[in-house]
């Protein structure tokens, strides 16, 4: 499936896509190689459209091995500004549909862009930023369920852990200027979907299961520090 799409502004696509469009074929180098070669796929492939790397707002970011993450930070940091890192998701899926170690999927939008680190919620543990606002909209990283004091791991069940991750999504729209009560798509992964009757429990305490808000659900083998939900979240400013 086609995952290049080119609307007004905005550039969406795939490293399978560049990889094919290139014929490049990645799978006997190691990550640290593949991921500047799809770097450097990428900067050509946008230059063709009019766009560069600083466009970029957003990496998805898919692993064969977690434990390789620190590989990637190196990498992103190479072709990144520090106050101008994209927002990001990292996880780790095992069946990948191309035969290198890592698929990341960009999107890129050609006008200004406002990065957001506010110092609170879920600080970055990498180079990215907890958020981006692009238009009228603003765009989060995925979060944890991290405590913002101490920046661990909060104890208890699922829905703890949901209202967690659902409080450090709204330190960060309010630090761009909205909340949680103008977000209209949140994205959870999951390691075990049998936890997610628990997230759908809490997004209904906070009134987020409407027609109106859109959730998807991706089930992952493996979140970064062994965690077992992470969200992320777009909002319309106010």
């Amino acid at each position: 499936m086609d995952k290049k799409i080119v609307r007004d502004n905005y550039l969406f696509f795939s490293s399978e896509e560049l990889i094919h469009y290139f014929v490049n074929n990645l799978a006997e180098k190691d990550l640290k190689t593949q991921a500047k070669r799809i770097m450097e796929m990428a900067r050509v492939f946008m230059a063709k459209k009019g766009f560069d790397l600083e466009d970029i707002y957003s990496l998805l970011v898919m692993l064969r091995d977690m434990d390789q993450r620190p590989i990637i930070n190196e990498v992103i940091e190479l072709y990144f500004k520090k106050d101008r890192y994209p927002i990001r998701v990292i996880v780790q899926i095992n069946e990948l549909e191309s035969t290198a170690d890592l698929e990341i999927e960009f999107s890129a939008y050609k006008g200004e862009k406002r990065f957001i680190n506010s110092g609170k919620g879920h600080l970055p543990t990498g180079p990215y930023s907890q958020a981006v606002v692009v238009e009228n909209y603003v765009h989060c990283s995925g979060v944890r369920p991290l405590d913002p004091l101490t920046q661990k791991l909060i104890e208890g069940d699922c829905k703890q852990k949901t209202r967690r991750c659902l409080d450090n999504l709204e330190l960060v729209l309010q630090a761009a200027g909205t909340g949680l009560d103008r977000a209209y798509s949140f994205i959870v992964y999951l390691t075990d979907l049998q936890l997610l009757p628990q997230v759908e429990e809490v997004f209904a305490e906070y009134n987020l299961n409407s027609e109106n808000v859109q959730q998807e659900v991706i089930k992952v083998e493996k979140l970064n520090e062994g965690h077992e939900l992470e969200i992320s979240c777009s909002a319309l400013l106010k």
